[in-house]
């Protein structure tokens, strides 16, 4: 039988996280606190004290504006703690890179550089290629243009996901991301953290990075368009038609104003739309909205072992108060 926990407070709050090679991160209103499984199988466990920028500065804390602030700022703690759970969680491969750290930066540098043209090339390119050979122009038909670019874009993510789902490693990575599913799920339904009440738990939940990441190619749909429309009310873009490639030239200055301004737009505006479904989570429409995003979670995560899940709930217990002798830091001027 699942065990009750009638202590715990706070439930409605927003705790979440992320998966970190062989550990959990988990994020609360005032800090987060990270899990890594050692390779002598006990653990490291540290709690950092910050405060969020949009706390700390008004003007982020704003409806739209605190949603790509929230973003840089997960973005950051979360590639600084999963880089560190990779020197705690294999010390090894760690020790051979700080012996070739010049090679290993440029090579990291390169990495990073080829991997996000790829990204680009594949989500963004390929689809507004394959978008043309509908025989659909991105000036005529700006709405179904972008809307047949957007599903090409969806199912090209779906592949992606799919076959990652099959390498061993990523495996493992998704059993960590279920385990933090299941932990929170534990808690917001105000059962307490043990790991025979988590396991009862579903792997599932609508706040998942990976329903947001649906959130996004949604409103795409909408807010794409309109670029289109005011650039073909535009004289100087119209007179680039004239240009050798001229064609090219247009769907290029798309492509940029779409990354450049179009996606802070479209994340502020997913961020929002993610948030309230925090609050009316049994409304049918909100159901039906990230319920693609669950679909995808059956990818993008795996039933966790008694590892993945001890790991989760010590960094979720560290953020209600039981700090499991952790290592404790205060970082609030770092970021």
């Amino acid at each position: 039988m699942i065990s009750k926990n009638n202590n715990l407070k706070e439930k409605n709050l927003a705790y979440g996280g992320q998966a970190l090679i062989e550990g959990v991160l988990m994020r609360g209103k005032d800090g987060y606190a990270y899990t890594i499984k050692k390779p002598d199988n006990d653990f490291y466990k540290e709690k950092v004290n910050y405060t969020a920028l949009g706390k700390r500065i008004k003007l982020f804390g704003l409806p739209l504006i605190r949603g790509i602030i929230g973003l840089f700022e997960s973005l950051i703690i979360g590639v600084k703690v999963l880089n560190k759970s990779a020197s705690i969680a294999m010390p090894e491969e760690e020790n051979t890179k700080d012996k070739n750290k010049t090679v290993s930066d440029l090579t990291m540098i390169l990495l990073f550089i080829v991997s996000f043209a790829v990204a680009l090339l594949i989500f963004v390119g390929i689809p507004y290629f394959l978008t043309s050979l509908f025989s659909l122009n991105h000036n005529d038909n700006p709405i179904l243009y972008n809307l047949t670019a957007g599903i090409i874009r969806l199912i090209f993510f779906m592949i992606y996901i799919i076959l990652i789902s099959f390498m061993k490693d990523t495996n493992r990575l998704f059993g960590y991301h279920g385990a933090e599913h299941k932990a929170v799920n534990t808690y917001e339904a105000n059962y307490e953290l043990t790991v025979e009440n988590v396991k009862k738990h579903t792997r599932f939940h609508p706040r998942c990075g990976t329903s947001f990441v649906f959130i996004v190619f949604i409103i795409t749909l909408i807010v794409f368009p309109f670029f289109n429309i005011f650039f073909n009310t535009q004289t100087w873009y119209q007179a680039i038609s004239n240009l050798p490639f001229g064609s090219v030239i247009q769907r290029l200055i798309h492509v940029f104003a779409h990354l450049l301004i179009g996606m802070p737009i479209v994340a502020a505006i997913s961020y929002e739309l993610l948030k309230l479904s925090q609050k009316f989570e049994n409304n049918f429409i909100i159901k039906i909205l990230i319920s693609p995003g669950l679909f995808f979670q059956l990818f993008t995560t795996r039933e966790p072992d008694d590892t993945m899940i001890k790991s989760a709930i010590y960094s979720l217990k560290m953020l209600l108060g039981d700090e499991e002798q952790a290592t404790v830091r205060n970082i609030n001027d770092k970021i």
